[in-house]
């Protein structure tokens, strides 16, 4: 009997020699496949949460071209609109008085006075106002006001107020108070 239970006990022993032996191999591969698997369900989380972003992203690279030529065409508007910020207003408003003398001008108007006045700032834009005073017949000012409307950056006129000139030889020629402005971009 002895027999039997000493080889019994080296069978037992050799048993959980073997099963020593494969635990101490698969506990390391178990905890590598664990982490592995852990990092793998990680990346997806995060795959799936970048995957919206991923697609706004690829959709402006895609819009790129469109939104750069929308910018031009803003910065072209904005351009024919308004003065640039890299031009004083002191200089804003001598240009404008210089304009507002040639087309006056070429519309036969005889300027009496011309200043440059303080505009105010709103929504992004320095409004520059020269005040201006002149005599001329209702042609002559049509003429005038439709040469303004073809320049840029825009003229725009902020009051006008017509009297009739009071001396005999006046024959229809209108007494003009104008006040015109341009916009130059805020700084």
């Amino acid at each position: 009997m002895r027999a039997f239970s000493s080889s019994r006990f080296f069978r037992s022993r050799a048993n959980l020699s073997v099963g020593l032996s494969v635990l101490a191999v698969l506990v390391p591969v178990l905890v590598i496949v664990g982490y592995l698997a852990h990092q793998w369900f990680s990346a997806n989380t995060v795959l799936e949460q970048g995957e919206p972003r991923l697609a706004r992203l690829l959709g402006l690279r895609d819009a790129a071209d469109r939104v750069r030529e929308a910018r031009e065409a803003a910065e072209e508007a904005l351009s024919a609109t308004a003065y640039s910020d890299d031009m004083p207003s002191d200089r804003v408003g001598t240009d404008l008085q210089q304009r507002l003398r040639t087309a006056a001008d070429s519309a036969g108007v005889a300027i009496s006075g011309s200043q440059v006045i303080e505009g105010r700032e709103e929504n992004g834009f320095e409004q520059v106002v020269v005040a201006m005073s002149f005599e001329s017949s209702h042609e002559q000012l049509q003429q005038l006001l439709q040469t303004l409307a073809q320049q840029a950056p825009a003229v725009y006129v902020d009051s006008l107020t017509l009297m009739p000139a009071r001396s005999r030889s006046a024959d229809g020629r209108l007494i003009v108070q104008a006040r015109f402005c341009v916009l130059r971009q805020a700084s």
